[in-house]
């Protein structure tokens, strides 16, 4: 039998991505929040393509804190060094709720339910995903919507029915 493995979308400006909603994954927030960030750019554009075409755009309280937990983690790195001269001093508090706002047509998600929760549980168990993966991978299964993430290690998931959208 052959293995199966996720679609993968390739987006790049000019791209579209047919869905009537999407699940953000972490690294998508967190590319949007930094104006320096090496996705920054492309995350921006694939926000645009997503709401010129109406996509819902689903997140979750675990993807925003994530984002919060990276946005401190690189808080305390930035403190030992110089700050960038070409950006603007905007602490990291304004740079994320500044990109939230841009999310526009914004849905939350949250587990329904007990049955949920065994999928993310699978999702560790059988397919060696950590934890916060499994509930964004279980999330996006659920919603039967695309995973929006450059996390390389969703492509690997052995499942036919998931689509992830990337934007490197």
């Amino acid at each position: 039998m052959a293995i199966q493995k996720p679609k993968i979308v390739y987006w790049k400006p000019g791209g579209v991505v047919r869905a009537q909603q999407v699940y953000l994954d972490a690294n998508f927030l967190l590319s949007l929040s930094l104006p320096d960030h090496i996705w920054h750019l492309n995350a921006s554009g694939l926000l645009q393509a997503l709401q010129e075409r109406k996509i819902t755009l689903v997140l979750s309280s675990l993807a925003l804190n994530e984002v919060i937990y990276q946005h401190l983690k690189l808080a305390r790195q930035n403190l030992e060094q110089p700050p960038n001269p070409l950006l603007p001093p905007l602490p990291w508090p304004d740079r994320l709720n500044e990109a939230v706002l841009k999310l526009g047509n914004l849905k939350n998600f949250e587990p329904p339910d007990p049955a949920f929760h065994r999928q993310t549980i699978r999702g560790v168990a059988e397919l060696g995903l950590d934890p916060t993966d499994a509930f964004h991978y279980a999330a996006a299964r659920y919603l039967n919507a695309p995973l929006v993430s450059n996390d390389a290690g969703f492509q690997k998931i052995a499942d036919q029915h998931l689509t992830i959208v990337t934007f490197y």
